[in-house]
């Protein structure tokens, strides 16, 4: 069942005029009609097929990048108006090399570096691949465009993330699985030259591995040349050599990443150096169909709690109660400082489950944005009920989604800012 209504582009204009407030084509949080088809554009892969959107991240010209995998294991750039951009890659679709790759970052002169996994009869490996401004693999990158650290015999975690740092230096953060009972999980950080080989200045032989850190949600370069690895809420530094530190000190960030990172846990730094953690808090015992509702907290850069952020817990439509999850899938910052979570939001019921896509704005100081949407929140079924599995926001504040149909297609959709 369609949850709000969106008034046609006539009655937009007509409301506008007499409402300051809005935009010409409606309030904040309804959905751009300029932007695809009526708001959304759908991209088929063909028999691969889309299982999982990696990252979604805009580009300095306002192109927008979609890392996609399981199946196509593709990166693909759209345009401003939500069509592919036939400039890039093979009209518009950028096949990787081997391997899952599910973290991005663009350097400053367009090229992007994408981080995952490689498994092959040498071992496993955390890997590093470079796409050239123009969608084409830089071929000149690591060994024949491929980048390796091995994993030592090592079990991979949740997710990586790829920091790409001013001079070129791409460092790498994942987690490791536990060797064995009762031991803890680890981090494991690689870094790369702009070359794509490993940098024997860190760590040993480029690789780090440590316990003060139980894996990798979000990854800062500090101005003295030190990193901040953050673990969902907990953060450590390291030195610019690869020891972990045993205090976290304030500093300048001059380089982050983790933010529309959707396997990443939701963490993202702010320009401060202070970082944001989205999750879910149930009410009761964590398990299908308690009640659930997704919350969003700010740590200082040392890892303190901010008092001064309301921590609001919130449901994309209604109050919850039992049998009603909320969960937050992707956070991203807008130019303002505003806060933009995205997820869905699932109903249990005997005669079948309801699943919705949802959408919400935050003030910087952590207040649900009533002027959004439906007092702060957006929940409706187009163009899929499976979730809004990553998130974006321009610089105009306009906000961009994107998720996986039940038909296996990539949707980009994008809603007004204000």
């Amino acid at each position: 069942m369609r949850l709000f209504l969106r008034a046609s582009v006539a009655a937009c204009m007509i409301a506008a005029a007499m409402i300051g407030s809005e935009s010409a084509f409606g309030q904040a949080g309804t959905l751009d009609p300029t932007f695809g088809n009526d708001g959304t554009s759908l991209t088929s892969f063909g028999t691969n097929g889309v299982g999982i959107i990696d990252a979604l991240q805009l580009q300095s010209n306002g192109k927008i990048l979609a890392l996609v995998a399981s199946g196509a294991n593709v990166v693909a750039r759209f345009t401003t108006l939500g069509a592919l951009d036939t400039t890039f890659g093979n009209e518009g679709i950028a096949p990787l090399i081997d391997g899952v790759a599910v973290s991005m970052m663009q350097q400053s002169n367009g090229q992007i570096v994408l981080a995952g996994t490689l498994a092959n009869s040498s071992g496993n490996f955390l890997a590093v691949q470079r796409l050239n401004a123009n969608g084409t693999q830089d071929t000149s990158f690591g060994n024949t465009g491929l980048g390796l650290a091995s994993l030592g015999g090592r079990a991979l975690g949740v997710g990586e993330v790829v920091l790409v740092q001013p001079n070129g230096s791409i460092l790498v953060g994942a987690q490791l699985e536990p060797t064995g009972r009762r031991q803890p999980f680890q981090v494991m950080l690689a870094r790369f030259t702009s070359k794509g080989v490993l940098d024997p200045t860190f760590g040993s032989g480029g690789i780090s591995v440590a316990t003060g850190s139980s894996g990798c949600t979000a990854l800062a370069l500090l101005a003295n040349g030190n990193y901040l690895v953050v673990s969902a809420q907990a953060v450590a530094e390291f030195s610019a050599s690869g020891s972990v530190l045993s205090t976290v000190t304030p500093g300048t960030l001059v380089a982050s990443n983790g933010s529309n990172e959707p396997l990443s846990s939701g963490s993202v730094f702010q320009p401060n150096g202070d970082y944001l953690l989205n999750t879910e808090l149930f009410v009761g015992e964590e398990s299908r169909g308690h009640n659930c509702s997704v919350q969003v907290f700010r740590f200082t850069e040392t890892g303190a709690a901010d008092t001064s952020f309301a921590d609001p817990s919130f449901h994309f439509i209604g109050v919850g109660g039992p049998d009603i999850e909320a969960l937050p899938l992707a956070i991203a910052m807008a130019p303002n400082g505003d806060i933009v979570v995205a997820g869905n939001q699932e109903m249990f019921a005997q005669s079948g489950d309801t699943i919705l896509n949802g959408l919400a704005r935050l003030t910087p100081a952590g207040e649900v944005d009533t002027t959004f949407g439906s007092g702060g929140t957006v929940a409706n079924t187009d163009p899929t009920p499976s979730g809004f599995a990553a998130v974006v926001v321009q610089p105009d504040g306009n906000i961009v989604v994107a998720g996986i149909t039940t038909n296996s297609e990539l949707f980009l959709s994008r809603y007004l800012g204000q």
